[in-house]
């Protein structure tokens, strides 16, 4: 089965509670530019490891994002005001698409 990450998006409430919009919405940004690593091959499950970094008097977020099948990683760094740390998950079910945090799955 093919994951296009294309159906309606939804969020938990704890990333509504804890990751700013611009956080949001670049994840579910970072999914297409997986999809142009993997030549459109999409694990139903994406990884988001988000980790706060300063360097200097910036801060930014640092995100690595992974899926297994087929096993891909990516890079990204986000400039930010706020502290960000922890994992999130983004599940494809074919007809919707589901950002939440690690611990509520």
């Amino acid at each position: 089965m093919a994951y296009t990450f294309s159906g309606s998006r939804y969020i938990t409430s704890g990333v509504a509670e804890n990751f700013p919009i611009e956080l949001q919405v670049a994840l579910f940004s970072a999914v297409e530019q997986m999809r142009e690593k993997v030549s459109g091959q999409l694990d139903y499950l994406q990884v988001f490891e988000i980790v706060t970094r300063v360097k200097g008097q910036k801060k930014f977020l640092h995100i690595y994002h992974m899926q297994e099948c087929p096993e891909a990683k990516l890079e990204y760094f986000i400039p930010t005001d706020v502290e960000v740390n922890g994992r999130a998950y983004m599940i494809d079910d074919v007809d919707h698409i589901t950002l939440l945090l690690a611990e509520e799955y």
